[in-house]
Formats: structure tokens, C-alpha cells, sequence
């Protein structure tokens, strides 16, 4: 089989190569899924970068998420039958920029039958992801809240996640064609961060809406001024660094503005609530995988083409997702 794999590790100069592999055999509590498409998401960037919470073992195929069909099983396997159409995502080994991937039982989502292996593909890191999040701002009673990089594959989903729960949401981008993209898809209170007057608009917005939660995936100054606008006992929940820069925190607004900063990540989430409640809230969400969860596959690259698939990617963020997957 194909593999895209990591050779080295490296912030600037990551070096991957396609690989020939063989095909691997799922151990007892394991099953091997034949790939159909696994996106590039930012986290991926990061990873083979090395600015990931981790790092594995190199050489490894990278990638994290994917859809496919289960192809083998191990004997422990219960509730996956070989041809069943599942979305699912890598263990600590091998990841899913392969035609093949070894992953675990827990780490496959059945699709409905209603969901495409299109559609499928994208489901795990930013759908599970924005759910989660949102939920939990409703879970604390949080009246509004705020999110940056908003005109990103998941900012989308928040905003249609958001009206759907009737939760008012401000949205914070960088560029105007980004607003123009959020208004096209019914967004509210769209905010620029690089306008001269963004901290104070910001800060009258929040004051109104009492929008004391925010979910951020930049750092930074971004997330600097969303501390510093918040109202009184303002949350923000970091779930990534797209600057790449840490922000500095003011003690005097912790202390006295009761303010917080906690990180979210997917995999300690499920951790936190347990497999089983994790399948269902995932088979709920599954549900909006056309609508709040559609997810617009820009380009498809196959593996041997994986080096213009990642250059295509990072000059294309914002307009869809890039997958990667087997020729046809």
C-alpha cells in the first residue's frame, strides 16, 4: 500500500515521502480500514511540524481523521463488520494519509446510511468538535458567545450550530472577504480584527450580549483582546494557535474580573465524558452532517500527489476542505 509518510519532524522544513508499505493485519482489538478520503485539517500542519501536544515515532504515516470501509477485524471486534461504512480516526501508530489504516473499534464512528464517504470524511475534528464546544457554553449558561477564525470549515459549523440553539455568537475574522463569506451564510455581529476600532467594538458588542464565552483558534493579540473586552467572568476556551504566538494575561484581570483561560481538546473531551456517551452525542450529531456539519470538499488530491495537496491547502484554507485519498 501507499503511505504518506514523515521522515523528520520540523517547524519549517517537515520532510515527508510516499511510501510503500505492506498492507498491515489488525491484532485481536483492532480493525484495518480501507481508506476513501482523509482531509488535511490545521492540526495535521502542525503535527508533521512537530507543534503538536505529541509527536510520534518517525518514520509514520501522518494524518489524523478519515472515512473508509472496514476492511478486516480483529477477533475481539464486536460491533463492526467488515464493509461497513465507518469515519473514523488514527490511534498512536500509522495514521490515515494511507490506503490502509490499523486503528481501534472506539476510534470508528458507523455511518448512517444516509452519509457518503464524502461526507464521512470530515466528520470526527471539527464537527465533534464545534459540538462539544457550543454545548458546552450551554451547559454553563453562558448568555452569548465569541469565537475567532470564524470563516474556517468549523467557524461555519459554530455559526449555524449557534442559530440553531438560538445562542446569540459574535464572529471575529481577519479579512473582508471573510465577512462577505460569514453573511452569505446568515452570519451576525461579524467583527474584523485587524480594523483600527476592533477592541472597542468588540467590547460594546460583548458588554450587550453579555457574551461571556469565547472560543478561540488563533492566540496571540487576537485572543489578548478578547480576554481584555469580555464582561465580568469571561471565559475564553483555546483550542488552537493558528498565530503561533502565546498571549500575555494581565494577573489584575484574573483576580479582579474573575476571568479564565482553559484549552479544549477533542481527545480528552471523549476521555472526560466516556465512550459511550461520546458514540451518543456523536450519532446525534451525525444527523447534521448535510446541514450544520456540510462540510464543501474543495479539491481532491490522490497520495502520489501529496506534496501539491498540502502547498494547495495552506493557500486555500477558508474554502473548503482538501482530502487526500486513493487514486480512483
Amino acid at each position: 500500500m501507499k503511505a504518506v509518510t514523515i521522515l523528520k519532524y520540523d517547524e519549517t522544513n517537515p520532510v515527508l515521502e510516499l511510501r510503500e508499505k505492506e498492507i498491515p493485519v489488525p491484532k485481536d482489538n483492532e480493525v484495518r480500514i480501507k481508506i476513501y478520503a482523509s482531509p488535511i485539517n490545521p492540526s495535521d500542519l502542525m503535527f508533521i511540524r512537530g507543534l503538536y501536544g505529541f509527536k510520534k515515532k518517525a518514520p509514520v504515516s501522518a494524518g489524523f481523521e478519515a472515512s473508509g470501509t472496514v476492511d478486516a477485524v480483529g477477533s475481539a471486534v464486536s460491533s463492526l463488520k467488515v464493509g461497513m461504512k465507518v469515519s473514523c480516526v488514527a490511534p498512536q501508530n500509522d495514521g490515515s494519509w494511507a490506503e490502509y489504516m490499523i486503528t481501534t473499534e472506539e476510534n470508528c464512528l458507523p455511518l448512517l446510511d444516509t452519509i457518503s464517504l464524502d461526507e464521512g470524511s470530515s466528520f470526527f475534528v471539527n464537527p465533534m468538535t464545534a459540538w462539544a464546544m457550543v454545548d458546552k457554553c450551554q451547559k454553563e449558561n453562558h448568555p452569548a458567545m465569541i469565537q475567532t477564525a470564524s470563516a474556517s470549515a468549523l467557524g461555519k459549523m459554530v455559526v449555524r450550530l449557534c442559530k440553531e440553539k438560538n445562542i446569540p455568537l459574535i464572529n471575529v475574522v481577519r479579512k473582508k472577504e471573510q465577512e462577505e463569506t460569514l453573511l452569505a451564510i446568515g452570519a451576525e455581529n461579524i467583527l474584523n480584527s485587524e480594523s483600527p476600532n476592533f477592541a472597542k467594538e468588540l467590547f460594546k458588542i460583548s458588554k450587550r450580549l453579555n457574551a461571556t464565552y469565547a472560543i478561540d483558534a488563533v492566540a496571540g493579540d487576537t485572543a489578548k483582546a478578547l480576554l481584555e473586552c469580555m464582561p465580568y467572568a469571561g471565559k475564553i476556551v483555546c483550542y488552537g494557535a493558528l498565530s503561533e504566538k502565546p498571549f500575555p494575561i494581565n494577573a489584575g484581570i484574573m483576580i479582579f474580573q474573575n476571568k479564565k483561560v482553559e484549552g479544549f481538546w477533542l481527545s480528552s473531551w471523549i476521555y472526560q465524558i466516556g465512550l459511550k456517551e461520546f458514540q451518543n452525542q456523536a450519532l446525534e450529531a451525525q444527523k447534521h452532517l448535510k446541514t450544520i456539519f456540510q462540510t464543501k470538499i474543495n479539491k481532491k488530491f490522490d497520495f502520489e500527489n501529496f506534496e501539491e495537496g498540502l502547498e494547495f491547502y495552506k493557500n486555500h484554507m477558508t474554502e473548503g476542505k482538501v482530502v487526500f485519498g486513493p487514486k480512483s
